[in-house]
């Protein structure tokens, strides 16, 4: 009887392992979600925006792409990173629910769903839950572009002590923080200040203006809002004598710098692939 050859069979072995220790390491799109899920301080909520919104949750990832939008513009920056699934905070099929029915023949949405398509990718929302973690990632980031880490109040709403300043100074730091030219301010410009209150994104006119009525908020900065709600109010207080005044810096300058700290904190606990901020940026633009 021939004897076995035991250096083929421990080479085979040896392949064996290295296989399924490879198998074991392949990351999907839905571990990537099932680890958000374990490491966030708030329980998955079952309504909720946070879901895929193309591509399959089991394909396998090559690397993630967080981002403000997923734009059409971010998935190719994403694509040519070899960054297959794409992180967004807000919609990617132009409502909060991504609902595609209403734009049933439409071009862009055709073009832009065949191109997640043709190109293996995956995106996946991360609005309502990482905003409902501890701390809410979205201001952390803004916190930390803004560099006022040292003024927090750790209260909701965000309130941070400044040193004492004019409302112009604080949009012009902004301004300047941001790179835009957008900003846009109600109030008066020489008013002095230190207390200011963040409500970011379009979090609503009920929420901007409970702000406002604070006595320890004196300029509250937003992403946007309905001009005839929030703006008409602290016009109005103003005209009353009232010390405040409203910074809107758009909705996106106003959220983006979360992603980019979502990137970072993904990477404690996601190894297997590169992670990265891919910026949507400002989509308006000023006449000079």
């Amino acid at each position: 009887m021939k004897k076995p050859n035991y250096s083929v069979l421990f080479l085979f072995s040896l392949l064996l392992l290295c296989c399924n220790g490879q198998a074991q390491t392949t990351l999907t799109a839905e571990t990537v979600v099932h680890r958000i899920k374990n490491n966030i301080t708030t329980t998955w909520n079952e309504e909720t925006v946070d879901t895929f919104k193309g591509g399959s949750s089991d394909s396998e990832i090559t690397g993630i792409a967080t981002t403000f939008l997923a734009t059409l513009d971010v998935l190719k920056k994403a694509k040519a990173k070899g960054l297959n699934m794409i992180i967004t905070h807000e919609p990617t099929f132009y409502n909060h629910y991504d609902t595609t029915n209403q734009f049933e023949g439409d071009p862009i949405v055709a073009a832009k769903k065949k191109y997640i398509k043709d190109n293996g990718l995956v995106v996946f929302r991360f609005h309502d839950h990482i905003h409902q973690t501890s701390p809410d990632g979205i201001f952390k980031g803004i916190i930390s572009k803004l560099g006022w880490a040292d003024y927090e109040q750790n209260q909701r709403p965000y309130i941070n002590k400044l040193p004492k300043l004019t409302v112009a100074e604080l949009g012009s730091q902004l301004k300047t923080t941001f790179n835009t030219p957008t900003i846009r301010i109600v109030g008066n410009p020489e008013l002095n200040i230190t207390n200011v209150g963040l409500v970011l994104g379009a979090a609503g006119s009920t929420s901007q203006i409970r702000s406002l009525q604070r006595d320890d908020v004196e300029v509250l900065v937003i992403g946007e809002t309905h001009e005839w709600e929030t703006v008409e109010y602290v016009r109005d207080a103003v005209t009353l004598g009232k010390k405040k005044a409203l910074i809107i810096i758009g909705h996106a300058n106003s959220e983006e710098a979360g992603m980019d700290y979502c990137a970072e904190w993904l990477k404690n606990f996601i190894s297997e692939v590169p992670i990265e901020f891919v910026p949507a940026g400002d989509p308006f633009w000023t006449p000079q």
